[in-house]
């Protein structure tokens, strides 16, 4: 047999045993599987990376961001969309709160308050020092040895003594007197936000808008003597609306009838 052949018939060979042990192309079912369950595997890493950047956020205290990004995460994993739906409410329920509280707050300009010694306070207030006199010395006993001077003891004696603890009560000194550091007042012209007073409101019914960065708050304040009731209802730029009566969480409905018959009785007291 040639050499060309030979090599020919090897080579033929080779062929059909690689043939005979090539994996066969995927049916189109399997084709589909391994499609999802790739898909499943990226969802999971998009859903994992979404909730550590939502938890972040909201440890930063932004709570917007945090908002949008676990509701982003809602449809990488439907097994945990009520748990992500539920963190999205108490994110627009809060923003919502802290939105009703913002509108009652302003900014005032406090005076500096004097800067006090906390050293000198003691005259001030009229506490006196208490001084301690030094004990009377105690009577001498009978059997006391009648010469001041104290018998001559052996060194083994002495050794053998027990020594006795000085009871003589002691004299407190007084410490060495430090003086404070000194408060220092605020600055002269930094603004401080502080709750709102509804005293100055006329009596009867009061009803503002504020728009603010991402929501929108109407007020309605009724004053009746020194009764005051601070109606709110706070709207998101995204959506949702939330009601409050004095920062409790109210309904639409017994929000709205209250605020109507107040509307109505104060409407006939003009008329």
């Amino acid at each position: 047999m040639r050499p060309f052949f030979q090599y020919f018939l090897i080579v033929l060979m080779l062929m059909m045993v690689h043939a005979t042990w090539a994996q066969p192309p995927l049916s189109k079912r399997l084709q589909k599987q391994k499609e999802a369950f790739e898909q499943q595997i990226a969802f999971e890493e998009k859903y994992d990376s979404l909730v550590t950047a939502a938890d972040r956020a909201f440890k930063a205290n932004d709570f917007l961001l945090a908002r949008m990004t676990y509701e982003e995460a809602i449809p990488y994993d439907p097994e945990q969309e009520q748990w992500l739906v539920s963190k999205v409410n108490d994110l627009d329920i809060l923003m919502a709160k802290n939105a009703a509280r913002e509108v009652d707050s302003i900014l005032v300009k406090l005076e500096p308050r004097k800067a006090v010694d906390l050293g000198e306070t003691r005259e001030t207030i009229g506490l006196e020092q208490r001084k301690m006199e030094a004990p009377l010395p105690l009577p001498e006993r009978e059997d006391t040895l009648a010469s001041n001077e104290a018998p001559t003891k052996t060194v083994d004696e002495v050794n053998d003594t027990p020594e006795v603890a000085d009871k003589s009560p002691k004299v407190n000194t007084p410490s060495e007197k430090k003086t404070p550091p000194v408060q220092t007042p605020p600055k002269k012209d930094a603004p401080v936000k502080v709750k709102e007073d509804f005293s100055g409101f006329e009596d009867g019914i009061t009803e503002e808008t504020f728009t603010l960065t991402n929501h929108e708050v109407i007020r309605i304040v009724v004053k009746e003597g020194i009764d005051v009731k601070v109606f709110k209802k706070v709207k998101h730029n995204w959506g949702g609306v939330f009601y409050f009566l004095d920062d409790v969480g109210t309904s639409e409905r017994y929000w709205s009838d209250e605020v109507n018959r107040y509307r109505d009785k104060y409407a006939k007291a003009e008329d």
